[in-house]
């Protein structure tokens, strides 16, 4: 089954993104993120800016599940892919690279959901520059709760 980097989104985990004042080159941050029905594991993710990233999205759920970041939002949100569209954090952030489990590889500038296929892994490689609070879910049809980390 293809995996793509998509536009779309929503649920509520949170992602920060810190400045670090770090001397010398520092490594690649790597991280991995478990996603399971209505869930993500872990709950928060901390990575510092202007430092290469990779998250390692493992798909552990019944279903096809969807990865995305995005501002939080401060009010009700109707239509979840217009809000989640001008509000992704892959927005502008320069070449976002993922390789999907037994199908390859793609790379974006504007990348704002990712699908990991039931039992399939994906790996996102990015350098992180905003710094704040983000939120980060899944907006799979028929399981889209704010209520829910993850879906």
């Amino acid at each position: 089954m293809k995996r793509w980097l998509v536009l779309g989104v929503v649920a509520a985990l949170l992602v920060l993104v810190t400045y670090g004042g770090a001397s010398g080159a520092a490594k690649e941050q790597k991280v991995t993120i478990v996603l399971s029905d209505f869930k993500f594991t872990p709950a928060m993710v901390t990575l510092q800016a202007g430092v290469p990233a990779e998250i390692v999205l493992v798909n552990k759920g019944n279903v096809e599940h969807e990865f995305m970041v995005y501002k939080t939002p401060s009010g009700k949100i109707s239509d979840w892919d217009e809000y989640i569209m001008p509000n992704t954090y892959f927005k502008n952030l320069g070449e976002v690279k993922g390789e999907f489990e037994g199908t390859g590889a793609v790379a974006g500038t504007s990348v704002f959901e990712v699908e990991v296929a039931k039992g399939k892994t994906a790996a996102l490689n990015f350098t992180p520059t905003q710094k704040g609070t983000f939120e980060i879910g899944c907006h799979t049809e028929g399981r889209v709760s704010r209520r829910y980390a993850g879906c």
